[in-house]
């Protein structure tokens, strides 16, 4: 007996096409019904109404029956009476595969899928199956079986998107869309592993913005969360196809450049990142220029593991940030000594230090910019370590501030710089003000108020000699608790000014509510004022703002008699920096105020201009 055909559950036949066919059903099917008219008008109406391709082909290649979905294809006839052959029942898309599947030998279990618009205009796909039956006489024919599987492939293509999109999620940070520390190692391990065959040479730079979290603290983090994703995107257009760059964590990013033939070549990417990255961007209706700081390592030069490779990449980014941060430099051999134990040690003699006043000040003059007059000291902390000798601030104060040592250091240095302006007023040494720093974790403090009047009445200072400086940061961080510890500490009759203006990100609105005398200009914005166009404009714009809001504007870091004269021109009225005067020791500002080289008489102490 042939075999049947089956449909689910079915056992199905064909109905004719156009006249009367000589074959008759086949004797397998629908065998508990024993009329044969009966039988035909079941499988007719089976055919009529299933959704399946279903057609039968005579050993001559006639057609010689077929299912009534073949009308609902696109490119087929509706009639039935037009359909004479197998290809009239398939859509121009399909003749070439069928007329190839036609004139081979068929195995029982060939399927073969096919993808098919409708009258309607939706696609269908279907699978064929291909059966050699024999029919009632013995003869030979082909069955084509068509079944609707549209179903069953978009839930198939919805798992399969639903994994991919699993897969794209594990492997890939949600912010940005770069890879993540998981994909990343995965790469890198990879691409290691081509390099020690081929003896090439890799890349690794580490990434990292510098003062991000300035962003955060004065915008807000949806704001900090748009510059990771406009940074993720402009380190992805300076890059090769093949290299790769991931975010790790926060905002530090890592890069591995592939097969990099010479040193000069990864500082020409280098820098190029840093040219892209200090591009000004537009934040929450903010036009913010920001800067990164990168460290690279050299495989197999710098180690040949991934975690040697990001440690040493870590350490000489952490030494790019502190030679002042937008540039980049590579590791070398000396930054691998015992780091986090040379570390660890530093904390401890900081905190020794503090303790048994190893801390000393030194006083950089403020100079009326007109007159020569000095105006102010800022005080600042030195740490000169019996062990270590001179220790530099940008090694200490960041440290300080990390452990929280910084509070102690804060109030010492508040104490002292007091202390020595009373007793050179008593001397009859009148230097204007005497400007301290104030670190934000100190103007963070409860009831620091507390803190100043303690120190005013332990040195006897009058409070208006006596200058806060508050980083724009701090000011920002919380405005609304900024506004009423400000109006707190002016009440106090001591002076405020902004530190390192034009670096944060001040609401106007909230700068004229701040009871402050002065703005100082960072000294990022000094360095070039001269011939950068850009810092020409901030620094500009920053003096025309103190002239309008009737504050007193300093600029620190002037180095040259070019940045003095453009400075004034501008209508700077007080300046800082080396031109003028390094920081000094109380020895050594003592003995300069008293020689040839400034000038004291009934106007004050001045230089000579």
């Amino acid at each position: 007996m042939a075999e049947s055909l089956q449909l689910g559950n079915f056992a199905v036949g064909v109905s004719p096409v156009g006249e009367s066919s000589s074959v008759r059903p086949l004797m397998a099917l629908l065998p508990a019904v024993a009329d044969l008219a009966q039988r035909d008008a079941c499988l007719n109406l089976l055919c009529e109404h299933l959704p399946a391709l279903i057609s039968i082909v005579d050993s001559a290649g006639k057609l010689v029956m077929a299912s009534a979905q073949h009308a609902f294809l696109e490119g087929v006839a509706s009639c039935p009476d037009d359909w004479r052959k197998v290809t009239d029942l398939y859509p121009a898309s399909f003749q070439a595969t069928l007329e190839g599947l036609m004139t081979l030998r068929y195995d029982p279990d060939t399927r073969v899928e096919f993808k098919a618009r409708h009258k309607d205009g939706q696609f269908h796909v279907y699978q064929i199956r291909f059966l050699r039956q024999v029919a009632d006489g013995g003869q030979p024919v082909l069955v084509l079986f068509g079944n609707d599987i549209t179903a069953h492939k978009q839930v198939e293509n919805s798992l399969l998107d639903h994994k991919s999109r699993l897969d794209y999620m594990v492997f890939h940070d949600n912010l940005t869309g770069l890879a993540n520390r998981s994909m990343f190692y995965d790469r890198i391990n990879k691409s290691l592993g081509t390099a020690k065959i081929a003896n090439q040479t890799l890349g690794i730079l580490l990434v990292d913005l510098d003062r991000f979290k300035n962003i955060n603290e004065s915008l807000g983090y949806d704001a900090g969360d748009d510059l990771l994703r406009i940074t993720a995107e402009n380190l992805r257009s300076q890059l090769r196809e093949n290299d790769t760059v991931a975010r790790l964590s926060g905002d530090e990013f890592v890069i591995v450049l592939e097969n990099v033939n010479r040193r000069a070549d990864i500082e020409v990417v280098a820098q190029k990142l840093l040219n892209r990255l200090a591009l000004p961007v537009k934040l929450q209706g903010h036009q913010i220029t920001t800067t990164a700081s990168i460290g690279v390592s050299i495989f197999p030069a710098d180690g040949e593991t991934i975690d040697l490779l990001l440690k040493h990449a870590d350490l000489a980014m952490n030494k790019a940030k502190n030679l002042g941060k937008n540039r980049f430099e590579f590791f070398e051999g000396a930054m691998s000594s015992n780091k986090a134990v040379n570390y660890l040690l530093l904390e401890n003699d900081l905190r020794r230090a503090i303790e048994h006043n190893e801390i000393c000040l030194h006083y950089q003059p403020q100079v009326n910019i007109v007159t020569g007059k000095i105006v102010g000291l800022e005080a600042l902390a030195r740490w000169h370590s019996k062990e270590r000798g001179m220790v530099s601030p940008m090694h200490f104060i960041p440290l300080a501030e990390e452990t929280g040592l910084i509070k102690p250091l804060g109030e010492w240095v508040l104490n002292h710089a007091c202390e020595r302006f009373q007793a050179w007023l008593m001397q009859g040494i009148n230097l204007g003000k005497v400007a301290v720093n104030i670190s934000p974790i100190q103007f963070r403090k409860e009831h620091f108020e507390q803190t100043v009047v303690q120190a005013l009445m332990n040195s006897r200072l009058a409070p208006q000699y006596l200058e806060l400086e508050i980083t724009e940061g701090s000011a920002m961080e919380d405005a609304e608790r900024a506004v009423e510890m400000l109006n707190c500490l002016s009440g106090l009759g001591v002076s405020l000014a902004i530190d390192d203006f034009g670096t944060g990100y001040s609401s106007l609105a909230y700068l004229k509510r701040f009871p402050i005398q002065k703005l100082k200009i960072d000294r990022s914005f000094v360095k070039d004022v001269e011939t950068d166009t850009n810092d020409a404009a901030i620094a500009k714009s920053i003096i025309d703002l103190s002239h309008n809001m009737s504050l007193q504007v300093i600029a620190e870091g002037v180095e040259h008699l070019e940045q003095s004269n453009w400075l004034m021109a501008k209508g700077c009225h007080q300046v800082q920096g080396f031109y003028y005067s390094k920081p000094l020791s109380e020895e050594q500002l003592m003995a300069w105020i008293n020689s040839s080289a400034v000038i004291r008489d009934t106007n004050g102490i001045r230089i000579p201009l």
